[in-house]
Parts: C-alpha cells; structure tokens; sequence
C-alpha cells in the first residue's frame, strides 16, 4: 500500500490522466481523500479509470447512477470538488445544480461532487458518454460552478474597492492598517481565484466549441 499526495488545477482530465498513468506502472486506486490516494499493487495496465462530475444532481439522482454503476461493474470512488459553493453550517447553497439539487448537506452532495470510476482494462477506451451531444451537455455543466464562482469573487472585489469595509479579520496586526491590509490579503486572494475561474472557463468552453465544430453541431 502506497500513498500519495496529489492537488489538482484540471480535477476531471488532469486527475483521470494521473490515475490511468499510475495504473500503467501497476497501482490500482483503494481511496481517494481530499489530497491523499492510497493505491495497492496490480498487474500493469490491470484496470482503467474515468472521471465524472455529478455536482449538478440531486442525492436521489446520484444514488441512482450509482446503482447503476453496481449493475455494470464498475467500481467507484466519491471526491470532493468544494467549488461554487456558499455555505452556512452544513448547508451549502450550489446555485448551479439541477432543480431539487441546490440545497446540499452533509447527508447529502457536499464533498461527493467528483466520482472516480474504475472498471478492468478490456483494451477499449473508457468512455462515460455515449455520444458528442451528451459530452458537450457535461462540459456546460462543468462550467457553470466557475462562472458562479467568477462572478462571487467579482462581487467581493468590487465590495473590497468600493465599501472598504473589511469582510473578517485575518490579519494579526494590532494598528489602524488591519483593515487595510486584511482588505489588501482578501483582494489578492480573490483575484488569484478570479483568474483561475477565468482561465477554467475558457478551457471548457474551447473544448465545446472543439466537439462542435468537429461534429459539425449547432445550437
């Protein structure tokens, strides 16, 4: 038994493209946690793994395809994603989601947004969608967290420059600069999330653009 600590910027392709390189070199996955994989031994090449966004669906909707997943054989693991997401307590508001789905507790799809699917290599790729159309519906809802994030921290940069009040106290400076400097740490990190939502939704939606234009799709 192995572990390994692994964050990742792309957490569908960059993370699905890391489990399939270590399944080459003979690890087969026991656990995924936030940043910690534990894998075990196997046979080089042994097993495949794909990853899906369920962030959008509701519990029962979930629960139903993962029901599903039993049926066909395919093992899988539930990761947390953590984005988009405004919470109080243990509940999460996830304006993004399907109808039904944008309340989320701790009972329910808070830290269950990803699922890691793993099924025995059969020398065929593994492919979760059957058609372009279907994939093209994924990759728009997987973008719809970081427009909601994007425009989140829009929001707190735009409060931060025009109100000046500070939102929490992080700093441990005990002059008249706190609010100042607290604002100036906020706007920083805000900014850095901002370009990083940015830089996610261009990906995403190149990527549609690339599937339609290869299938000749129009919406």
């Amino acid at each position: 038994m192995i572990n390994k600590f692994k964050i990742f910027i792309n957490p569908i392709e960059g993370q699905e493209k890391w489990l399939n390189e270590k399944a080459k070199e003979g690890f087969r996955l026991s656990k995924a946690g936030r940043f910690i994989y534990k894998f075990e031994k196997s046979e080089p090449m042994e097993y495949q793994y794909a990853v899906d966004y369920v962030g959008n669906k509701t519990i029962s909707e979930c629960k139903e395809y993962e029901n599903f997943l039993g049926e066909v054989e395919i093992k899988y693991f539930e990761k947390t994603l953590n984005l988009g997401q405004f919470s109080v307590g243990r509940v999460k508001y996830r304006p993004y989601a399907n109808p039904g789905g944008k309340m989320a507790t701790s009972q329910g799809m808070i830290n269950r947004e990803l699922l890691i699917l793993e099924k025995r290599n059969n020398g065929k790729p593994f492919g979760i969608y059957s058609n372009v159309r279907d994939k093209i519906m994924s990759l728009r809802e997987r973008r719809k967290p970081y427009i909601y994030l994007f425009i989140f921290m829009l929001l707190m940069e735009l409060y931060i420059s025009y109100i000046g009040r500070p939102l929490i106290n992080i700093s441990y400076w005990s002059n008249r600069n706190i609010t100042v400097l607290d604002n100036a740490a906020l706007s920083i990190l805000a900014g850095v999330i901002g370009i990083i939502s940015v830089i996610r939704i261009i990906q995403l939606s190149l990527s549609m653009k690339s599937l339609k234009v290869r299938e000749n799709i129009h919406e």
